[in-house]
């Protein structure tokens, strides 16, 4: 699944913000402290995985207006769709997604999760939306350290890593 477009309604320091064509094989956003990186980051996690009791207290509501939340538009084995995501009032909602096909019609959102095709948040977070910060770490470690750093990266935090099991093992 690629995302081609996002459309923000309101979240963050964002309201009305439309970013078109993204490209297909890397997107890097940046820009200078507090412009907004981070917000667009949590953003299309938000949209993906709804909006967590951390993501409301920190980016809703939207600094400058707008309907909370907003919509990506994505490509991928099952077509192309619109993913929009918006925020109740209730802080215990993740938000209520739609799912739009290309030719209008409303799919449910078993479209979403074949889709990320078992992505979960954890394996979004640490492989295909990497920070300033997991890139400054990288730049300190050994070549060593870095591999076992970015191997651990695809097991997340919940799940058991091949270098612990290894050093486990070994001792």
């Amino acid at each position: 699944m690629k995302i081609t477009d996002l459309e923000i309604d309101g979240f963050g320091v964002w309201s009305g913000l439309r970013i078109d064509d993204l490209s297909d094989r890397i997107t890097v956003f940046y820009g200078p402290n507090e412009a907004g990186k981070t917000t667009l980051m949590q953003f299309v996690r938000s949209v993906l995985y709804g909006f967590s009791a951390g993501r409301r207290r920190r980016y809703l509501p939207p600094l400058c207006g707008g309907r909370p939340g907003g919509s990506l538009h994505v490509a991928g084995a099952n077509g192309k769709f619109q993913i929009t995501r918006h925020a109740s009032d209730d802080p215990t909602d993740e938000g209520t997604v739609t799912i739009t096909a290309a030719d209008g019609t409303i799919q449910g959102d078993q479209l979403l999760r074949a889709a990320l095709d078992e992505v979960d948040e954890s394996i979004f977070n640490n492989v295909f939306a990497v920070g300033l910060r997991e890139l400054q770490e990288l730049a300190t470690l050994s070549d060593t350290e870095a591999a076992v750093w970015l191997y651990n990266l695809t097991a997340g935090l919940d799940r058991v890593s091949i270098v612990d099991v290894m050093r486990e093992l070994e001792r």
